[in-house]
């Protein structure tokens, strides 16, 4: 089966579905971006995870197109949550964005050693990063107001 052609319906109608896991232990934080992205025409699926592998689990479950992932978690963290996505062969790569209340240097180069697409500092423009993700899973839709 071949891929849709960039611009035709299924190829619009996939990505206007494209799926967001959301990786955060604050339920505000959340809650506003789960909100935001939906209202925006992504797919949104949300975990507060007790281990890293529960994120890979969900990986598996959701396949999602683009991984938004806190760097600070009850009792483990984001760089954690990546060596196990890096060690598990059978899934697929998909973007990473980090996001953090700590924007110091060597925050950013632990990220940067593990590929991730981008390392957002809190607080964030909630409107650019659905840009940034806009752009990393192809839709090119406006954001929300």
């Amino acid at each position: 089966m071949s891929s849709p052609r960039p611009g035709s319906l299924t190829s619009r109608l996939q990505r206007a579905t494209a799926t967001v896991l959301v990786v955060e232990d604050e339920p505000d934080i959340a809650t506003f971006l789960g909100a935001f992205f939906r209202a925006s025409g992504l797919e949104v699926v949300h975990i507060d995870p007790m281990t890293p592998g529960e994120v890979v689990v969900a990986m598996r479950e959701h396949r999602p197109a683009c991984l938004l992932l806190d760097l600070r978690l009850q009792g483990f963290t984001g760089l954690d949550v990546l060596v196990q996505l890096r060690a598990e062969l059978s899934l697929p790569e998909v973007p990473v964005v980090v996001f953090s209340g700590d924007g110091r240097p060597e925050r950013r180069e632990e990220a940067d050693a593990f590929g991730v697409a981008a390392f957002v500092t809190k607080p964030f423009s909630v409107k650019e990063l659905y840009g940034l993700v806009s752009d990393l899973v192809g839709t090119g839709a406006p954001a929300a107001r």
